[in-house]
Parts: structure tokens; C-alpha cells; sequence
């Protein structure tokens, strides 16, 4: 390169010098490639003949390393200062693998060197020229000679797996993600008969791993595997068999599990390398779809979709104090079986439309909801049956409150009362009531979204009133039927009636939308996310919500259900109650209870006691010949011999006597008389009581004690009010109804002794003292009972329950401005109310079943004094003679005397056992209603002050 000046761009610079690397040696045996090692390794003499004759860095120093890269040695010498002639034993994992790839490349020419695993150490890597000690375990030395180990005959490591055939890595790992995913393979195939993976070949493993060693993976992913196709068979035979919705549900979930599980691993799958890796991959699913596997199987046997709820309510439960991915799972999964129910319990309180055929009385029922035929004896005698809503309690899952659960019913019940009576009514149209946002009746697992839905109920809540008060204008339902017209009209093409231009902007807005593209909405499914995030990641989520403080699993279905039933239910019983209250004039019905069975009216008492028992008034009995004059006719039950009356005779007795007596509430306020006081609510009319015979031998004696006990008031409820006046209520109405009448004919039968006793003393007779006696203690006896009957028995619970009824009435008027703090009450509370007053007052009037012998020990008292009223006025007519009338009269006061005696000595009984603290053991569940309803417990001491305060027919108790 003489002119170095000059710019040749095509000269090859330095090409005619020599390498400055150092020249090789002559002589064969410094060379590095020495054809005597070759030899060597082909004879396979002795190895340290071969160390003997390699080449020295001393000799050669072409694949010397640099001075600045030399280490020190670890012991502390140098390099350098090592014995060239020492002879060290070569490492397995550097030495080995280089004279295998030397005599492939040597022996095989151009075919690729077999790279196999090395044991690498940060010795050597440091260290590299320095000797390193052999290896001391045998999986340090490489998978070949783990394999010479175990396929040696003599069997070293006694694994017993010298003839297992030795398969490819990564085939092997192919077949078990596929057998994970349930899928079969070259190594593994389904056994139909057995219903499980098989190994298609026996006695197999891969280089480097035991059988032993890859049974236990492998058994993990047959184990995944044959879940996996049974929870695929369930899914297909639940969609094929049609059976209950919670079971479909649970199908639809496992099916979105196992597509999810699907893609996760076979994403993860791909980058699977070793079998740490895969093992890592198997066990998260493995528990999954086995827990999966073992629930599936606990509910198979279930053939309601409450009890399948309740198993996997308690199954979630179990796992409370677990904070994983499972317990996040089945959460999620208790949400998502449960749809269905929560779907109907929507529909039932009427937050969410009613799709297809609506739920109606026609029938069968649905979940806990049943529709049966109701027998209702009306006083015992006449039994129809009714087609009713009843709570079926076994089809209600056990985690809903017994509570909440009745209140659940009883709205959806009462909404159906106002639909039917009340179809204009705001709550009544589905289209108002999802206007208004009502929240979604789901799981909720968290303090915070419990707080979110008490948020959303309260303005769910306040915007059904304001829409309910604007409703009240009129103006509400005629907007939004306004409103659907124009929508559905804008909806429509219309030809007729349109010029052509709004015929074109109408097609031309037609094509318009028909061109836009659909919306495409891609949402990630949250059993897809929950399992991406936490399948593979345990996660900061799970740590996080298990470090909050949180919900007990008890509380869970009371905070998650409860605030909208109950919102719902307030707002229908609201709104049901303030109906009754106007529209149906709940108070009047009542009144009318109060004034005719209970014999509140005096002006109704009086008229029924001449028409039935005055002999003054004129017969209505048909005789043969006689013609009827038209006067004010009655029964004269006093005054005859043939009984009991026809029905032409009692329609002719008691005509009037219950339209005249009546005034309604409205006429009264506004002083007003006419054709308005004979509207009689409920179709109030006299009537026959059905009777057995035994009962009716008894009406046939006109001088009997039941002589009117045929008679009775019928009453027919209207449909609005059937939840409050039931006709178990009716019953008890016609019970005490039975009772009073009886103690008004007593009132009557002593005041006509006074008049026989006066008529006697006119006629210039002495009735004598037994006589006397006899009437003024007579007297005081029905006297008293009749006063405590009527003062202590009927008007003191009566003021009470209708004082609490007037409270329920002012609360409702101030729901509409204040809700959170207004109380509201379902028509059933009132119906409860209503029964507690009739339980007092049956109590006082001892017509509970353990006072029976008491009110008939009193009834054959009555009986005595009716006996004796008979006796006076035989003899007051002179149908007998007075002397043996007096030994009548004698022998019926001793009785009388000894009975009195007796009826005293109960009632004290009665006042010291009510007055102790000791209670019976067992009681029925009216005495026990009566009990709870209020303290008239003691009340017989009230009698007893009438009766006997001074000791006349009991010794002294002072």
C-alpha cells in the first residue's frame, strides 16, 4: 500500500499480509485438533491418558484467554501459578458435552450438534479454567444419566421402572393440557363404560422425571379432565331435560366457568415449558372443578328451586371465613342461581313487568306463592270454598327472614287486591313504577353497596309519592297515555290523513335509521373477568375486601332483600289503607260491627227486644181464619206455645227493625234522615243460623234458654275489605252475637217479673217472701252480668282498638311528608288488631274454650231464673194453684242459692289464678292471643263487686 493517499473503494485493505494471530505449531501433537485424541476417544481406553496429551495453554496459545480477564484463583493463587503437569477430573456439565459435540461434528459432517441440558454453577461461570469438583447428586449430572439410573437392569434407585418407555417432553405436556381441558390424546384416551380418562399407553414417562415423579401431575390432570366432561353432561342433560329454573341457572354458570377456564389456560398453555409450570397452571382449576363437581352433585336429587337455592346459599356460607377465589366465586354464583327467584319476587311486588302469563287465581301458583281452594264455614254451617293466595313457607328458601318473607307475601298480595279494585292507581301500572328507578333485588356482600341501595330505595321511594300525589290531580295517567299514543304513532308509517311531504320526511327518517350500523356491545362476562383476575394473580382485590370488615353471612339476606320489600310493602299498604279508610269507609263497616252484633246501639236493642219477646204487640203467626190487623207485629216469645216461628213470621217481626235503627255516619253529621239511613253496609239482614240437630231440639221449647239461638245477622264483606273483616272474624262476631242475645232476653225476663210481682199485689195476692227473694236476687244477677258484659267486655277493648285505629288513619296522612318516620300499617296488621279485640272481649264474656264450664255453670243459672219467670206467670194467669206454685218456686231458689254459691266460689278462683303469677303449661292459641292483646286478665273482679262484695253467697274474703 504504497499511495495511502489515494481513495480506492475497491481494494481489500491489508489483504497480503499475514495473520497477526500466533502460528500454529508444527509438530502434531501441540496442535489442538491432535488425531490421537480421536483414537483415544474410539478405543475408550482411559481417560487420563486423554487429559495427558491435551494441548497446554503454555504450549498453544491461540485459545489463550486475555491477561485483563484472568481471575484470581478462589483459593487465593493465580493462574500462573498452577502445575501445568497436574491432572484435574473434568466436570460433567463443561467437559462431556464438548467431546460429544466434537465427535457428532467430526463423525456426522454438516448434521446439527445435539445440544443437551448442562448444570450450570457460578462457580464455572466465574470461574471458568478452574477445575470443578464432580457432581455429588445424580440429577446434577443431566437427564442421561438420571435415565441410565432408572433403565439400568440392576435397578440402583429400586424405582422399578426399567421397562417404561421414555416419550418426548413436549408431546407429553400437550397431551396433559389437553387432558386437563377434558380432551382426549395420542397418551390419553375416554373411557365411555368407565366414565374416566385411561392411559392410552402404559408404563410411560419422559427423560429426566421418574414414573413416580410425573403419577402425580398426571393423576391431577385425569382428575381435571373427567370433571370436565361431567360438568359438560350436566350442562347438556339440564338443557335437554327442561328442569327447574335453578337448576338451568347453575348450568348456564358452569358453562361460563368452563369456557372461561377454556381460555385462560389454553392462553397460559402456550408458554408451558416444564411441568412446574404446568402443575402451577392444574391445581387452581382442579379445586375449582371439583368443588363444582361435588355441588352439582349435592342438588341433583332437588326438585324445587328452593331447596337448590338453600343448598347453595349454605354452601357459599361455608366458605365465609375462607378469603379466596373460591368464596369469590360462589358469591358470584349464589347472584346468578338465585336470578330466577329474585326475577319473580320482582314481579310479585310489582318493581318489574309481568312477562307472558301473568299470576292470577285461575292458577296453579308459582315458588312460594299457591293458589288452592280455601274452605270458609260461614257460623258453622254453610262451607264454600274460595280460591286464595296461600303462603307456602316449604317453597321459600331458608335464608329469607321469616319476616321479611311474610311481608313479601302479604304486599304482593295486596297488590293484586288493588289492581283488581283499583286499576287506575299509580302502583297498579308497571310503566309509572320503573319510571320511578326502583333498584334491582339482588346479592349484595359488601357495606357498600348495602349503603348504595338504602340510597336508592329512599328515592325510588319519595318519587312513587310525588308521582302517587300527582296522580291525585288527574292529570298523570292522561299524559302518559298521551305520551304512549304519540310514541306509537311516531313508530308507525302513516299514509292516510299525511300530505306528501311528511310522507317523504318519514320515509326519508326511516332510511336513515335503517343505514345506521348496529350497536355492537361487547361485554366481558363477570365470571370471565373474576377468573382472569384471580384465577392466576391471588390477588390485591382479595386481599383488600378480606381486610375490610365484613358482612356476616345472616345479615347478608336481611340488608340484601330487605330494604326494597319493605319499601314496596309501605308504599302498597299506604296506599291500600288510605282506600279503605275513603273509598271503602272502613270505619263505618266497623261501626256497624259494634252497633248490631255487639249490640251497641240502644235504639236496635230496644226494637229487637219487643219484637222478640213483648206479648203486647200483636202475633204474627198465621192461624186459619184469622186475618192478620196490621198493627206492630212480634214474635211473643213469652206469650205463646208453638215455636219456632215460620219465616213469613220472622220477615213480618223484624221487618224494619235494622233499617230504622241505622243511621250511617254521613247522614248523622249532616242531620240528615231518609232513604240514605237504609243503606245497610255489608247487605245487613236477619237470618237462620244452621244448626245441629241436637241444637235445634233445644229451639223447639219456647221457655228454653236457646230458644233464639236460630237467629242470627248476616253480613256480607265486600271484596276490598275480605283482609280484614275475614269470616273467621265473622264467626267470632256471631259468637258473641249468640251470647248477648241470650242476656237480652234475660233483661227482659226479670223486668217482666217486676211486672207480674206488681200485677200479683194489684190482684190482692201475696207472692211471699221466697218469691221476692227469689226476683230481686234474680235481678241483680243479670243486672250485673249485663253490665259488665256490655261496660267492661265490649266497650273497654272497643275504644282501644278504635283509638289505635285512629292513630293508624293520622300516620297515614303524615306519610305524605314525613315517610322515614310515618308508620304504616299492612291491611293484615289491622285484620291482626281487629281479631286481638274480639279474642278481649271473648275472654271477658268467658267464651274461650278452658272457660266453658264457668259459662255453662252461668247458663244453668239463666235457666233457673227462666224456669221460675215460667212458674209466675202460670200462676199469675191461675194455670196453678198458688200453693203448689210456692213449692216450685222453693225448690227452684235452694237451687239457685247452691249454684250462685258455686259461680261466686269459680269466679274468686278465676281472680286469684289470673291474679298469680303462675301461668298453664298449655294453652291454646286463641288464650294465648288473648293473653298477649292486653291486661283484662283481672276484669272478673268487676262482676264479683255486683255480685257478692259483701260475702251473701260465699263466706267473707276480708
Amino acid at each position: 500500500m504504497a499511495e495511502e493517499g489515494l481513495a480506492n473503494v475497491f481494494a481489500f485493505p491489508d489483504f497480503n499480509l499475514s495473520s497477526k494471530w500466533p502460528a500454529l505449531p508444527s509438530k502434531p501433537e501441540d496442535q489442538f485438533f491432535s488425531p490421537d485424541i480421536v483414537e483415544a476417544a474410539n478405543d475408550r481406553t482411559d481417560f487420563d491418558a486423554i487429559n495427558a496429551q491435551l494441548p497446554h495453554t503454555t504450549a498453544n496459545e491461540f485459545f489463550k484467554i486475555p491477561d485483563a480477564l484472568v481471575l484470581s484463583d478462589l483459593n487465593g493463587c493465580g493462574n500462573e501459578d498452577n502445575d501445568p503437569n497436574q491432572t484435574t477430573e473434568p466436570l460433567h456439565d463443561v467437559t462431556l458435552p464438548d467431546l460429544d459435540i466434537i465427535d457428532d461434528l467430526w463423525h456426522k459432517g454438516d448434521d446439527p450438534p445435539v445440544v443437551n441440558a448442562e448444570y450450570k454453577t457460578w462457580e464455572a461461570f466465574s470461574s471458568p479454567n478452574v477445575p470443578q469438583p464432580a457432581p455429588l447428586f445424580v440429577t446434577e449430572a443431566g437427564p442421561l444419566v438420571y435415565d441410565a439410573a432408572i433403565t439400568d437392569k440392576n435397578d440402583p434407585l429400586r424405582l422399578r421402572s426399567t421397562d417404561h418407555l421414555i416419550i418426548q417432553s413436549n408431546p407429553y405436556l400437550a397431551a396433559l393440557l389437553a387432558l386437563t381441558l377434558g380432551r382426549g390424546s395420542v397418551f390419553f384416551e375416554w373411557d365411555t363404560k368407565k366414565g374416566t380418562f385411561i392411559p392410552a399407553v402404559e408404563k410411560m414417562r419422559i427423560s429426566g422425571y421418574s414414573t413416580e415423579i410425573l403419577q402425580g401431575l398426571q393423576d391431577s390432570c385425569l382428575r381435571s379432565g373427567t370433571t370436565t366432561r361431567f360438568l359438560s353432561s350436566y350442562i347438556q342433560l339440564a338443557y335437554r331435560t327442561r328442569p327447574i329454573a335453578a337448576k338451568v341457572a347453575l348450568a348456564k354458570v358452569v358453562d361460563v366457568l368452563l369456557l372461561a377456564i377454556q381460555q385462560q389456560f389454553g392462553e397460559r398453555g402456550k408458554d408451558v415449558r416444564s411441568l412446574l409450570q404446568l402443575q402451577s397452571l392444574v391445581e387452581p382449576i382442579e379445586s375449582m372443578l371439583l368443588y363444582l363437581r361435588d355441588l352439582v352433585r349435592s342438588i341433583s336429587r332437588m326438585r324445587t328451586d328452593e331447596h337448590v337455592l338453600s343448598q347453595i346459599f349454605t354452601e357459599a356460607e361455608s366458605l365465609e371465613n375462607e378469603h379466596s377465589l373460591l368464596r369469590a366465586l360462589m358469591c358470584e354464583v349464589l347472584s346468578r342461581v338465585t336470578e330466577p327467584w329474585t326475577d319473580f319476587v320482582e314481579k310479585w311486588i310489582g318493581v318489574k313487568a309481568e312477562g307472558g302469563v301473568p299470576l292470577t287465581k285461575d292458577g296453579p301458583g308459582k315458588s312460594f306463592v299457591k293458589v288452592q281452594n280455601v274452605s270458609k264455614v260461614d257460623d258453622l254451617g254453610f262451607e264454600t270454598e274460595e280460591r286464595e293466595y296461600v303462603l307456602d313457607e316449604t317453597r321459600m328458601p331458608n335464608f329469607v327472614p321469616s319476616d321479611i318473607a311474610l311481608v313479601m307475601f302479604e304486599a304482593g298480595k295486596t297488590l293484586r287486591l288493588l289492581r283488581t279494585h283499583h286499576s287506575d292507581h299509580p302502583l297498579c301500572h308497571i310503566g309509572i313504577v320503573t319510571s320511578s328507578k326502583p333498584p334491582d333485588l339482588k346479592w349484595l356482600f359488601d357495606w357498600k353497596s348495602i349503603e348504595d341501595l338504602e340510597s336508592k330505595v329512599i328515592q325510588y321511594e319519595k318519587a312513587m309519592i310525588q308521582k302517587i300525589i300527582e296522580k291525585s290531580s288527574g292529570s298523570m295517567l292522561q299524559s302518559k297515555h298521551k305520551n304512549g299514543a304519540i310514541s306509537r304513532e311516531q313508530c308507525m308509517l302513516q299514509v292516510f290523513g299525511n300530505d306528501g311531504t311528511d310522507l317523504e320526511k318519514q320515509l326519508l327518517a326511516s332510511i336513515q335509521a335503517l343505514d345506521q350500523a348496529p350497536p355492537i356491545a361487547v361485554t366481558q362476562d363477570v365470571l370471565s373477568s373474576l377468573l382472569e383476575e384471580c384465577l392466576y394473580h391471588r390477588g390485591d382485590h382479595l386481599r383488600t375486601s378480606s381486610s375490610d370488615f365484613g358482612l356476616h353471612w345472616s345479615l347478608i339476606p336481611l340488608h340484601s332483600f330487605g330494604p326494597l320489600v319493605m319499601s314496596q310493602a309501605r308504599l302498597i299498604n299506604r296506599e291500600y289503607m288510605k282506600l279503605l279508610f275513603s273509598a271503602h269507609d272502613l270505619k263505618e263497616h266497623l261501626r256497624v260491627q259494634k252497633e248490631f252484633q255487639l249490640l251497641g246501639n240502644g235504639m236496635f236493642c230496644s226494637r229487637l227486644s219487643h219484637a222478640l219477646f213483648n206479648p203486647d204487640l200483636d202475633t204474627a203467626e198465621r192461624r186459619a181464619g184469622v186475618a192478620l190487623n196490621g198493627g206492630i207485629m212480634g214474635l211473643r216469645l213469652n206469650g205463646r206455645e208453638t215455636w219456632p216461628p215460620a219465616s213469613s213470621e220472622l220477615r213480618l217481626a223484624l221487618m224494619g227493625v235494622l233499617s230504622d235503627t241505622y243511621v250511617s255516619s254521613k247522614s248523622r253529621e249532616s242531620s240528615l234522615s231518609g232513604p240514605e239511613a237504609s243503606d245497610l253496609p255489608g247487605d245487613l239482614s236477619f237470618a237462620l243460623r244452621d244448626l245441629p240437630p241436637e241444637e235445634i231440639d233445644k229451639c223447639m221449647d219456647p221457655s228454653s234458654l236457646e230458644a233464639l239461638d236460630f237467629l242470627r245477622l248476616a253480613y256480607k264483606t265486600p271484596a276490598p275489605l275480605s283482609p280484614i273483616l275475614t269470616t273467621a272474624i265473622l264467626v267470632k262476631y256471631d259468637r258473641i252475637f249468640k251470647l248477648l242475645l241470650r242476656i237480652l232476653r234475660m233483661l227482659y225476663v226479670v223486668g217482666q217479673l217486676f211486672r207480674d210481682t206488681s200485677r200479683m199485689e194489684r190482684q190482692g195476692r201475696d207472692p211471699g217472701n221466697v218469691w221476692l227473694r227469689f226476683r230481686s236476687e234474680a235481678q241483680n244477677l243479670v243486672q250485673s252480668v249485663a253490665t259488665y258484659v256490655f261496660d267492661t267486655g265490649i266497650q273497654m277493648p272497643w275504644l282501644q282498638f278504635e283509638k289505635w285505629l285512629e292513630g293508624v288513619e293520622s300516620d297515614l296522612a303524615r306519610a305524605d311528608t314525613d315517610i322515614s318516620d310515618a308508620r304504616v300499617v299492612s291491611p293484615d296488621e289491622v285484620r291482626e288488631e281487629h281479631e286481638k279485640m274480639l279474642d278481649r272481649i271473648m275472654t271477658v264474656l268467658l267464651l274461650r274454650k278452658r272457660q266453658q264450664p264457668v259459662l255453662a255453670l252461668l247458663e244453668d243459672i239463666f235457666r233457673l231464673i227462666l224456669q221460675f219467670s215460667r212458674q209466675v206467670q202460670l200462676e199469675v194467669a191461675g194455670k196453678v194453684a198458688g200453693d203448689a206454685s210456692k213449692v216450685i218456686i222453693q225448690e227452684l231458689y235452694q237451687t239457685f242459692r247452691t249454684k250462685m254459691g258455686v259461680f261466686v266460689t269459680v269466679c274468686h278462683g278465676l281472680n286469684e289464678k289470673e291474679g298469680s303469677a303462675g301461668r298453664p303449661a298449655r294453652r291454646d292459641d286463641e288464650e294465648r292471643r288473648s293473653d298477649d292483646a292486653g291486661g283484662d286478665g283481672n276484669t272478673i273482679d268487676r262482676l264479683l263487686v255486683n255480685l257478692d262484695m259483701l260475702g251473701y253467697y260465699s263466706r267473707p274474703r276480708f
